[in-house]
């Protein structure tokens, strides 16, 4: 009887972490990068000079991670220096692991003052950003972010306004990150109305060919 008692126990040990690394699972709304620049507290380009691990749990893990940087350009609230940024400890939670001497593009939320990021932010190795997304960040993006990214999963997909910028990557190529994304900047003309560009607002498709 205690044997099998004691077996309970520790089956339902198991279970319960499990559980608790499948309700820790990461979940991110999948978005255009000038969304995930718009909706950002702070956007800049550091270089990650090493980690460190704060916030000990009573289990003995990391709670949360960090990383030092040295701060090269901001994009966004370029009033504020950082020099360190914060990350869950694990991918299961959203966190981020980043190397060393390398040099990122970072977006995140601040909180009391602080920088934190997470995989459901635009956060990308500098030298693998596409020459439109660098455009994007150092002036395109913002400029767009009175307009309205609309996220498009089947064909047809129709705009309810002028303002809108059809969004069908996932929809209409294969690929994880299509022209619109690594290409394109949802960008307010003239008239308010919206439309993707290219060459800082030179080049614009139509909606319907978004």
């Amino acid at each position: 009887m205690t044997w099998t008692v004691h077996t309970c126990l520790i089956t339902l040990a198991i279970l319960c972490v499990w559980q608790a690394e499948v309700a820790e699972t990461c979940r991110c709304i999948w978005r255009h990068p000038q969304e995930q620049f718009c909706s950002a507290d702070m956007v800049m380009k550091a270089k990650v000079l090493g980690g460190l691990k704060v916030g000990i749990t009573s289990h003995g893990n990391f709670s949360i991670k960090g990383y030092h940087i040295k701060q090269l350009k901001s994009f966004k609230r370029n009033c504020i220096e950082i020099n360190t940024i914060y990350t869950n400890p694990s991918s299961a939670s959203c966190g981020i692991t980043l190397k060393y001497n390398t040099e990122y593009l970072l977006s995140g939320s601040l909180r009391d003052g602080k920088m934190h990021v997470s995989s459901c932010d635009f956060v990308r190795q500098w030298d693998t950003l596409t020459d439109s997304q660098r455009e994007g960040v150092v002036s395109n993006y913002e400029q767009g972010c009175g307009c309205k990214i609309t996220h498009c999963y089947s064909s047809p997909c129709a705009a309810s306004s002028s303002a809108e910028c059809l969004w069908g990557d996932e929809a209409t190529e294969t690929k994880l990150f299509g022209k619109r994304t690594t290409g394109y900047t949802c960008t307010m003309k003239s008239d308010k109305s919206c439309a993707w560009c290219k060459n800082g607002g030179k080049n614009c498709i139509d909606l319907k060919d978004a």
